[in-house]
Order: structure tokens, then C-alpha cells, then sequence
């Protein structure tokens, strides 16, 4: 059995294997520092056993075949270690290059302090996560610590996280960006009234931590932009203004064009591409009219967060035993959330509805779908953390 069986098996390093340890305590202090002037509701020893676990993990997941490869690794590590400027990659990955620059230079071109340092933001953006739940605890009269030591658990199973964050992939930065973008919107729909507030202060801080990892989702930058403006006309204007700020952002930070035809002509030539990985793409589709696609985000958006459970395809799900344990997990989550109340959940429902809507037009591929909606079960894990709490003491009291 070949246990180092990673693409990136060839950037390990004993030197950076030790300067990862020294900054592994360096950063599990930074992050209990950031835990108590944020007030979280977790105990000094929760974080770090949650970052130290974490870092095992990356340990456990490189020499281990049990974890599934992929090849985006190898793409990371050339980055993170040989300072690789991916020219004939998309905007997404050569913003990546940039915008990691101080965190490769910090870790003097080495995986292992790299995959420290993306470890912490990671954890980072779980305590940012819970914070945004704290404010809508608060404001719904519910004890924000309710349920705190559950969501880390929650964290520290969810397979997507041990899957994709501790491997050299960008999707920590798309973590880090959207837990921002998060805690600004409950922050400016809980907190503040005026125009310019902290809230929209760090829904622009997210958009642009999540735009450099993927330009795309402007798309939903823009439109949460619009739809959280307590100023009705103001809304207003934002929502018909977007009819035409998005095409054109879209175009200018992608070079694709926003028309149905593209967007039905590159999911179908993706679905023909990975046809013969392993039965692993959906959902080819016949787009003339924005009408039609409006017309197929129904089963596009049940595919999207049931995957890979058959919707749109007839493979079998069990036999893809990574993001089926994923599956399973995520309806756990679906199902507390629900049970934790409309009440205390509407907020994130409505996040995660309106972007799994739209990430679902441009997913075609099982696998990726259980990637790509990692940030949005991210968001409703506190409230799912609630809701275990609730349903246990509820069950206990009959």
C-alpha cells in the first residue's frame, strides 16, 4: 500500500515540519487572545485543542490514503513553495498568489508553516461565525453560549472541513472571506440603521477577501449588498441597479460573458469533460432564455445540497464514501437548523438559500457541489448547535 499517495508528498519538509510546531503555539496563543477581546462564549483550551486537532489532522490526511487526493494540491504546493505565479490559471488562483504572499513569505516557502497559518485563519473564521451567532442569540433573548461546545464538535466532524481545509486548496481563504461577509450582514440587519456602519464595513472587507479567491461570486457580493439595505428605496435602487452591475462586474472580473447560451455551453462542455470521472457530473442543460434557467434552479439547487444523493444523476451515492459521510452530516445540519426555529435561523436560511441558488447554476460536478457549499453549512452550524441543545433538553423534559 502506498501511504504517501498526495501530490504534494514531494513539498514536505523536516525544516519546515519544525518551524510549523513553532508556530503552532505562537498561534494557538494569538487565537485565545482574539477568543476573549471577541467574548466568545469558548474555553482556552476548546481552541486549541480544535487547532491542534486540526493540524494532526493535516498530519493524519497526508500520510494516509483513507483521505481521497486531489490534484488541485499539487497546483497550492508549487504555489506555496516554489513561489509558482500560476499565469495561465484563472483570475481566481493568481489573486490567490498575491493576496497569500506575506503568509508563503512568513512560512520562508515551507507546506507545513503554511498549512499552520491557513489553520489558524480557518479557526479564525469559525470564532467569526460564532460571533455573528452570539449577536443573533442576543437579540432573540436566547443565551449566546447555548450550544457552544456543540458547534465545535460539530466543527471538528464536519467532513468537508477534514477533507478540504487542511491540504494546500484556497478554500480557507474562501472561509475566512465569508465569515466576514457573514458577520457584517447579521451585524447590519441586527445592529445598525445608518448607511455607512460598521456592519457594511465588513461586508466589503469579506467581499474582497472572497473575490480574491473567486471573482465570480460578485454575483452574490452584489445582490446580499442590495438585499440587506434597511432604507427601503435604497434597496430598491440597489436591486435594479444590480440588473446591471452584475453582467457587468461579472464580465470584467471573469472575461466570460453573462448570457444563458455561455453559461449552458460551459457547464455542458464541463459535463462532457468529467463524463467519465466516475459518473461524478449532472445537470446538462439546454439554456436559451434566462427563463430556462430560472426554470431548472429547482432540481439544480436540490442536487446541489443533496449531493451526492441522486437527483439529477443515477449513480450510486454510497459508492463515493467521502461526500457521502458529507451527506449525511449536512442533513444533520439541515435537519437542527429546521428544528432550531425560523425565529433564530431565518437569517442564515435566507444566506444559504439565495447562494446555494446561485452556486447551483454553475455546479455540475458531485464532488464539487459538497466543496463549494462547505461555506454555506459553515454559517448554519451555530444555529444547528442550537437546535441539538434545544431537541435534547426537549427530549429529556417529556
Amino acid at each position: 500500500m502506498n501511504l504517501l499517495n498526495k501530490t504534494y508528498v514531494y513539498a514536505l519538509d523536516p525544516t519546515g515540519f519544525i518551524l510549523s510546531l513553532l508556530y503552532l503555539v505562537v498561534l494557538s496563543g494569538a487565537l485565545v487572545s482574539i477568543a476573549r477581546m471577541m467574548k466568545l462564549s469558548f474555553s482556552d483550551k476548546s481552541i486549541i485543542g480544535l487547532f491542534l486537532y486540526y493540524y494532526l489532522f493535516f498530519i493524519f490526511t497526508t500520510l494516509m490514503p483513507i483521505v481521497p487526493n486531489f490534484p488541485d494540491t499539487d497546483l497550492f504546493s508549487q504555489i506555496i513553495t516554489a513561489n509558482f505565479y500560476p499565469e495561465t490559471h484563472t483570475l481566481g488562483v493568481r489573486l490567490f498568489y498575491y493576496v497569500t504572499s506575506p503568509l508563503r513569505m512568513l512560512s520562508f516557502l515551507k507546506l507545513e508553516p503554511f498549512i499552520v497559518f491557513q489553520l489558524f485563519l480557518f479557526v479564525f473564521s469559525l470564532m467569526i461565525v460564532w460571533k455573528s451567532w452570539q449577536i443573533v442569540a442576543e437579540k432573540n433573548r436566547i443565551d449566546s453560549s447555548t450550544g457552544a461546545s456543540t458547534f465545535l464538535l460539530l466543527c471538528a466532524l464536519y467532513p468537508s472541513f477534514l477533507l478540504f481545509v487542511p491540504i494546500p486548496l484556497r478554500e480557507f481563504w474562501v472561509l475566512f472571506g465569508f465569515s466576514i461577509l457573514v458577520y457584517g450582514i447579521v451585524k447590519k440587519y441586527y445592529e445598525e440603521g445608518s448607511l455607512l456602519d460598521a456592519g457594511l464595513g465588513y461586508i466589503v472587507l469579506g467581499s474582497m477577501i472572497l473575490l480574491t479567491a473567486r471573482p465570480q461570486l460578485i454575483v452574490v457580493v452584489v445582490l446580499f449588498l442590495a438585499l440587506f439595505q434597511k432604507n427601503r428605496w435604497l434597496k430598491y435602487a440597489l436591486i435594479l441597479a444590480s440588473f446591471f452591475l452584475i453582467p457587468y462586474l461579472f464580465t470584467t472580473l471573469t472575461s466570460y460573458k453573462f448570457t444563458p447560451s455561455f453559461f449552458g455551453d460551459l457547464r455542458n462542455y464541463s459535463y462532457a469533460y468529467y463524463a467519465g470521472d466516475h459518473q461524478m457530473t449532472y445537470g446538462k442543460v439546454a439554456w436559451g432564455s434566462y427563463f430556462d434557467m430560472f426554470k431548472d434552479i429547482p432540481l439544480l439547487f436540490l442536487q446541489f445540497v443533496l449531493s451526492p444523493f441522486p437527483v439529477l444523476h443515477t449513480a450510486n451515492p454510497m459508492r463515493m464514501h467521502a461526500i457521502f459521510a458529507d451527506m449525511i452530516f449536512t442533513l444533520f445540519v439541515y435537519f437542527f437548523t429546521l428544528y432550531a426555529g425560523l425565529r433564530v435561523s431565518k437569517i442564515y436560511l435566507f444566506i444559504f438559500v439565495v447562494s446555494a441558488a446561485l452556486f447551483s447554476l454553475w455546479e455540475f460536478h458531485l464532488g464539487g457541489a459538497a466543496r463549494h457549499r462547505m461555506p454555506l453549512v459553515m454559517i448554519l452550524l451555530p444555529v444547528a448547535s442550537y437546535g441539538v441543545v434545544r431537541f435534547y433538553h426537549e427530549l429529556r423534559g417529556k
